[in-house]
């Protein structure tokens, strides 16, 4: 279910029942002119949500909302080995890759007055329990991603051993995954909209989150409603982040840009926000080609050089840089190449 903060939802779950509001005050939608992810509030101050999500991401550009109120936030932090998984299907798709670390904690501004938070579940879900994620969005593939304004959809899954040998051992990892599947006709499942969204089992007879939904049969080239097992991060793989206390993650400022000065180049990055450690890397781009129906971005092959300025050489040059802190990393490529 892969979608950058800056993308729209092109679907949502597949069909799912309506979830009135009441039965979910803690649902969280993050937006920017649509709904772009999802979350669920599981402290006053802190909502849970996958990490592709807000990676990089400005507070000011993307909104956290609940119940179609926007709460300012100040940033996020994720587990700093958070990483994508090329689907070897689509390798140079990066909208048909998996991920592992892929959640994240957005804290607020301030807490939320008056909204229950979604506990979390303890013990962790086991195989045959009955599961339920609730995002928002359209019945079917056809139908577009409606806006954060309406109610949340639920699809009714069961936490199943499926996920191994429809993904294989380079895509999904126990440690890390949760797999679930709706085995009925019916054969709900999370689309791309929902990243983020709660996927949870009962627990003293309430629901609570065990996962956040992460990706899925588009690694396999399958479009929503494709029947593959859906695929969310465990959240019992990352409890001591739910209450941590970090510098939260980087973002960007302003684009970055390659600039020239007579024979040299200078890749031209920031200001980052939290105070990063940068690095910089260059590299050239292939022309992207079509993969499994989706325009890919080209194999990329970088160069010698690590410093954010070097000798002019033959052929376009693009720049990478990328920031750390300790709640997080971001990547910037330049939009130009010289």
């Amino acid at each position: 279910m892969i979608a950058t903060a800056a993308v729209l939802a092109a679907a949502s779950i597949f069909h799912g029942t309506p979830v009135p509001q009441e039965q979910a005050p803690w649902l969280v939608s993050l937006t920017t002119r649509g709904v772009v992810c999802g979350g669920s509030l599981i402290a006053p101050d802190r909502v849970l949500t996958a990490a592709h999500c807000v990676q990089g991401a400005d507070p000011v550009r993307l909104s956290v909302r609940i119940a179609g109120k926007r709460y300012p936030w100040r940033g996020a932090i994720f587990p700093t080995d958070y990483h994508e998984i090329p689907a070897p299907a689509a390798p140079d798709d990066p909208s048909a890759s998996a991920t592992a670390d892929d959640l994240a904690i957005i804290l607020l501004e301030a807490p939320v007055a008056g909204v229950p938070a979604l506990p979390v579940a303890d013990p962790p879900p086991v195989q045959g329990e009955p599961s339920l994620t609730v995002g928002r969005g359209g019945t079917g593939t056809a139908t577009p991603s409606p806006t954060w304004s309406q109610p949340g959809l639920g699809a009714k899954q069961a936490v199943v051993g499926a996920c191994p040998a429809a993904y294989g051992p380079k895509l999904f990892f126990p440690a890390l995954h949760l797999c679930t599947q709706d085995t009925t006709p019916a054969a709900a499942q999370a689309c791309a909209g929902d990243s983020g969204s709660p996927v949870m089992v009962r627990r003293n007879g309430v629901w609570a989150v065990a996962g956040v939904v992460t990706w899925g049969g588009e690694t396999q080239g399958r479009g929503c409603g494709g029947g593959l097992p859906d695929v969310s991060e465990r959240v019992d793989a990352h409890r001591a982040l739910l209450t941590a206390t970090k510098t939260p993650a980087p973002w960007a400022a302003r684009r970055t840009r390659v600039r020239r000065h007579g024979h040299v180049l200078r890749c031209v990055s920031g200001p980052w926000r939290n105070a990063p450690k940068l690095s910089v890397r260059w590299y050239r781009q292939a022309p992207g080609k079509v993969e499994n129906g989706r325009f890919g971005q080209g194999r990329r092959t970088y160069v010698p050089g690590h410093g954010a300025t070097r000798k002019d050489a033959p052929g376009a040059l693009h720049c990478s840089v990328t920031a750390r802190t300790a709640g997080g990393w971001a990547q910037e490529e330049s939009y130009n190449a010289l």
